[in-house]
């Protein structure tokens, strides 16, 4: 047998991994997070284009003051002066720490140069330019200036300046800002994240029971919900509940109208046939009294024995003609369709006696090969009678499925079972059961089940409960 599947997992499509209502408080999280962090960085930027300045600025007060030592040496073309004045520089490092200093005569020629060895002498762009560029990975601040003697330029001079402690600095301070950036960019998502959260929540409920209403009544949302909602929120949730209860109220009506209808025809029928029945009745009772009181005459048992058979075919004309008035003369071919609409047919039932519907169709589309009306008759008549024997909190289950060119469908509960009398008529091995109710019952599926040709066997479930499976041929012509 096909194992059924429940509703939920016919047609299940992929679907985002966070719920509809966490959608919302996530991209806003995420959203306070990413702004945060991209300020800091534009703010990063900004102070190290700043820091960057200072540097130059630095540089330039420092070249101020050499400038002023080493004119005099560089006017006169002294590289011992020059020399000399450079080693008192390097000797008075307190603020800012040298690498190495050149002087250039007004030709470009180098006249001087102190410091360390490695640092190789600096490219045209520092002799012609801006004279300032930062080497990070040298940690190294070139500065150069020209020197104006009295007589016009004197030369120029050149510093490669020590950067690496306020790089450094700046690195650390870039770092910390970063590490507190991040935890309060996170901590600012949370923070969002939970106020959107609880401000969603009458939503989330809305969207939650909005959702539930394709397979059962909508549910009315709590009324503590609607108190701690916002107003506008709270007029939107009072309008749902209004609707809620307006589909409750017009399926309960429905049920009582569907009900009153069926009683109403079942009575008119009945009505119907009593009235055609009582005369052709009364005849025969009559022949039979005269049969028992004048059997031994000949004529007089002729007589009777021609009545009773007029009285015999008088009722077999009221029940074909009963039959042609309340059968449907045309039946549309067996589709999925039609099975799944037994769900809406039963749903009232169901939800009176407090149980749930499982379905498992496993069909194709398209027609099935057998007419409707009787099999929907058949498995609607069974869905109620199993709701009526599952105890509330149970499961009332149908499944269908194809093999070997015969419709199979099986309908579960989870009742008490079938008697031995009614699961051997049902089966078609055993008498029909007295009758204890006015609706219809066994003896009609009996009936249908006959003009399917249809088979059908009775088992006990292990857990309990009972399983009734049908074998439904679907080679034959629809029943005209």
């Amino acid at each position: 047998m096909t194992p059924a599947m429940g509703p939920e997992q016919q047609g299940r499509r992929p679907h985002s991994p966070l719920p509809l209502g966490l959608r919302l408080p996530a991209a806003a999280g995420l959203l306070v997070f990413a702004v945060a962090v991209g300020t800091t960085h534009v703010a990063l930027l900004a102070t190290n284009r700043e820091a960057d300045r200072q540097f130059q600025q630095l540089g330039r007060v420092y070249l101020d003051g050499l400038a002023a030592s080493v004119r005099v040496g560089l006017e006169a073309r002294d590289p011992d002066y020059i020399a000399l004045r450079f080693r008192r520089a390097f000797e008075e490092q307190h603020g800012v720490a040298e690498r190495a200093l050149f002087a250039y005569g007004p030709d470009g020629r180098l006249l001087a140069r102190h410091g360390d060895p490695a640092v190789s002498e600096p490219d045209h762009a520092l002799m012609t330019g801006q004279g300032w560029r930062i080497e990070p990975d040298r940690r190294l601040a070139w500065t150069a200036r020209s020197v104006e003697g009295e007589a016009g330029p004197a030369g120029r001079i050149v510093a490669a300046l020590d950067i690496a402690p306020m790089l450094a600095a700046r690195e650390r301070l870039s770092w910390a800002i970063i590490g507190m950036d991040l935890l309060l960019a996170g901590l600012f998502a949370l923070l969002a994240w939970f106020v959107l959260h609880r401000l969603g929540r009458p939503l989330r409920l809305l969207v939650r029971a909005l959702s539930e209403g394709a397979s059962r009544p909508p549910p009315r949302l709590p009324e503590d919900v609607l108190a701690k909602a916002d107003p506008r929120m709270a007029q939107v949730l009072q309008a749902y509940n209004r609707m809620a209860d307006g589909v409750r109220e017009r399926e309960r009506l429905a049920s009582e109208l569907a009900d009153r209808e069926q009683a109403a025809a079942l009575g008119q029928l009945a009505a119907s046939v009593a009235h055609e029945v009582r005369n052709p009745l009364a005849g025969l009772a009559t022949a039979v009294s005269t049969m028992r009181r004048f059997g031994d005459r000949p004529a007089e048992r002729e007589e009777a024995l021609a009545f009773l058979e007029r009285g015999i075919n008088a009722l077999e004309r009221i029940v074909s003609r009963t039959l042609s008035l309340y059968r449907p003369e045309q039946d549309h071919p067996l589709t999925r369709t039609d099975l799944e609409d037994l769900r809406l047919l039963a749903r009232p039932a169901a939800e009176r006696q407090g149980v749930a519907l499982s379905f498992g169709l496993d069909l194709p589309e398209g027609q099935l090969g057998t007419g409707a009306g009787g099999v929907r008759q058949v498995l609607l008549n069974l869905l109620l009678n199993a709701c009526a024997a599952t105890p509330r909190g149970g499961v009332v289950g149908l499944a269908a499925w194809i093999e070997g060119g015969e419709l199979f469908c099986e309908i579960t509960d989870q009742g008490p079972g079938l008697d031995r009398a009614a699961a051997e008529r049902l089966a078609g091995g055993g008498p029909a059961p007295e009758a204890s109710s006015r609706r219809l019952g066994l003896g009609v599926v009996v009936g249908l089940l006959g003009d399917l040709d249809a088979r059908a066997s009775v088992a006990a479930r292990p857990g309990g409960g009972t399983a009734i499976r049908l074998a439904i041929p679907l080679n034959r012509s629809n029943p005209a």
